[in-house]
């Protein structure tokens, strides 16, 4: 969370933007559980990880959410923003959740999480015309932070 505030009032005082800072819950990062903190190869030894790419589906975090719920914790939050007198909304997240708020915009299966490389840093702008109409004005750009 404090990379995530970091990175959202840098935006905002680049752009000379007021904004408010919400530590919504409905989109934090996921939570890697027993595998917070760790490396991929504490967590997967000398092993490719397997089904973390191959079938990200059927990975289970010890101790941590899986990526359905993530996406289930994100669609609460659309339709929570959709219902709130907002016309804008930020999101400064990492990249698990991006992905996977892609998913969901999408409609797309879990299994297609890594095909959603986002970089670091990056913006993407989303416009929801209503809770079943999504479109993408730009996604994963980098020229917001730049001089």
């Amino acid at each position: 969370m404090p990379r995530a505030k970091q990175t959202a009032e840098a935006i905002a005082e680049k752009h000379s933007t007021k904004v408010e800072l919400v530590e919504e819950p409905l989109v934090i990062d996921i939570s890697w559980g027993d595998w917070e903190g760790k490396t991929y190869k504490e967590i997967f030894g000398a092993n490719d990880g397997g089904i973390f790419y191959k079938e990200p589906e059927k990975l289970i975090i010890p101790n941590g959410e899986t990526f359905y719920s993530v996406m289930g914790r994100l669609k609460n939050f659309l339709e929570k923003f959709w219902q709130s007198d907002e016309d804008v909304c930020t999101i400064v997240t990492h990249g698990a959740v991006i992905n996977c708020l892609s998913l969901v915009i999408m409609q797309a299966p879990i299994s297609n999480f890594w095909s959603m490389h986002v970089k670091g840093c990056a913006v993407s702008k989303i416009i929801m015309k209503d809770i079943n109409r999504v479109s993408v004005d730009y996604w994963n750009v980098h020229h917001f932070l730049k001089d």
